[in-house]
């Protein structure tokens, strides 16, 4: 499989889940082997995705690089993912993203109005060989396990009536 990005720039005004604020993103092709990162366009940081850049996850995903933040990713990178795109410039004036409407389907909608392209490059991959689980103090745990096929399987326990 090949690696992908978007065939065309395309750009929004939005407003920030947590704060309640006007953000404008910009979502940009990026060439093989550029990956996904976040330019912060009022600060003139770039904050590349990657497990060391998270600097927050309790009431939303948070990259930060300097002392500057992107925050509220989920919905984004769920969209991202889901075209299978590895290579994207996601520019934004503010430390969140929009929400739109709570769910992925706009940024989705964004995604094919922009196209996507498909590059010379082979995607990356991991593979997992073992068994791998990280248990917090708390008590949240993630594990890994080989399989041929993806499977996703999620637990949630909150104390609290609606759930």
């Amino acid at each position: 499989m090949k690696q992908r990005t978007l065939a065309n720039s395309i750009e929004i005004v939005g407003i920030g889940l947590h704060k309640g604020v006007p953000v404008k993103m910009k979502l940009e092709p990026l060439d093989s082997d550029m990956g996904i990162v976040f330019y912060r366009t009022d600060a003139g940081v770039t904050i590349p995705l990657k497990r060391e850049f998270v600097v927050d996850t309790k009431m939303a995903t948070v990259l930060g690089k300097d002392g500057v933040v992107v925050s509220t990713i989920e919905h984004l990178l769920s969209a991202i993912y889901a075209y299978g795109i590895d290579n994207l410039r996601i520019s934004i004036d503010n430390d969140e993203v929009p929400i739109l409407d709570g769910s992925s389907a706009g940024y989705c909608m964004l995604i094919e109005e922009a196209g996507i392209k498909e590059l010379d490059k082979s995607k990356k991959a991991i593979k997992i060989k073992k068994e791998i689980e990280v248990t917090t103090p708390e008590g949240k745990r993630v594990c890994l396990k080989p399989s041929n096929r993806i499977v996703y399987d999620f637990k949630i326990k909150f104390d609290h009536p609606a759930i």
